[in-house]
């Protein structure tokens, strides 16, 4: 490839790549993409070690065969997520729903229950002691008998009905539910209140739904504890791969630090984030950059925190006047309000002395 170098000694051939302008590697990254015919494979072909002369290889939309092609990359462009932190000796992590599959599969099995005695309890089965029920006539046999509405039959002086009553136990089949659902959301951690269930007049106030959130708060934590390095590897990855590509934008030189900011997984109260970040930055004891934080932590449409700073920075014109008042720097107070700097048809004006005040 253009730009690799050999080394006559040794025969080693290095590159040198956008994200590592001052460091030949001498790695780099193939790819092939090929499909077999089970019939042209023998009891002798193994899955690692497929015969590549029966190999059918697939090709790219611009015609490019996807043989050995060169990804012009020193890594394999591939980031294993786990959804768990694993345990000692293993990387694959936990899935969340795998300490409550048993629970799903009875919740499964109890629904089919309930869905047959639903059926009996809807159309319950009727006994019918000394009847005059209508006789087929060519049989000689009792017709069979039918519940329908608007149905009457003839009862003789001891005649009887009687009704099989199953709604007791689909009572029971309908609390056997919900007992799987709380068992389900304990186990699983997601609690009754991340999946619903929980009734909103339950809860005295908002602490008792924070404390009952408190488990799926912790879940929650653990799974991006885990995930939180793996996505900076996978947004530098990103990184690298617009680089090698060329893309536009994306000069020469280290990756730049990612890393990506979660919101709340839970409803906020926004109104009162808002209140507490107006007057904690009012009184002063809030910086600007950690109520801007805390809006963003909230759920507000910040897209730049920096940015929102110097738009709020570019109006503040009270913060300004004090500026001005405690400093006696025009440029400063430009600077401030991100105004360019003064040329010289502008005059300046001159800024009065507190000290003059007082005197």
């Amino acid at each position: 490839m253009k730009g690799d170098v050999r080394n006559a000694g040794t025969g080693v051939i290095t590159r040198t790549y956008p994200w590592a302008p001052n460091r030949a590697s001498p790695w780099t990254c193939f790819l092939t993409d090929a499909e077999w015919d089970l019939d042209d494979l023998t009891y002798a072909d193994l899955l690692y070690d497929l015969p590549m002369h029966k190999a059918r290889y697939r090709v790219r939309s611009d015609g490019e065969v996807l043989d050995r092609l060169d990804l012009m990359v020193d890594f394999i462009p591939v980031v294993h997520i786990t959804n768990s932190i694993p345990t000692s000796g293993e990387h694959w992590g936990k899935p969340t729903v795998a300490t409550v599959l048993q629970a799903l599969d009875e919740l499964s099995a109890t629904d089919t229950d309930g869905s047959g005695a639903s059926a009996t309890t809807g159309s319950p089965i009727i006994g019918l002691a000394g009847a005059r029920l209508p006789i087929d006539r060519a049989t000689g046999q009792p017709l069979p008998v039918k519940v329908r509405a608007g149905t009457v039959w003839q009862l003789n002086d001891n005649g009887r009905m009687d009704v099989l009553d199953t709604s007791a136990q689909l009572a029971e089949l309908r609390a056997r539910v919900d007992h799987i659902l709380d068992r389900i959301a304990a186990n699983s951690r997601l609690t009754a209140a991340g999946l619903g269930t929980l009734d909103p007049t339950a809860l005295p106030s908002g602490y008792a739904l924070q404390l009952a959130l408190g488990p799926l708060d912790s879940l929650v934590a653990a799974m991006r504890l885990v995930r939180d390095h793996k996505y900076a590897v996978l947004l530098r990855m990103v990184q690298r791969l617009h680089q090698a590509g060329q893309a536009e934008g994306w000069p020469t030189g280290e990756s730049l630090p990612a890393h990506l900011m979660w919101g709340p997984h839970t409803p906020t109260d926004r109104a009162a984030v808002l209140d507490e970040v107006v007057k904690g930055v009012g009184a002063g004891v809030l910086s600007v950059e950690t109520g801007v934080r805390m809006l963003i932590d909230a759920g507000y449409p910040i897209d730049d925190a920096q940015e929102e700073i110097e738009r709020i920075q570019a109006r503040a014109f009270e913060a300004a006047a004090r500026l001005a008042d405690a400093t006696g720097d025009n440029a400063a107070v430009r600077s401030y309000l991100r105004l360019p700097e003064a040329g010289p048809e502008v005059p300046v004006v001159p800024l009065a002395d507190w000290r003059d005040d007082a005197d």
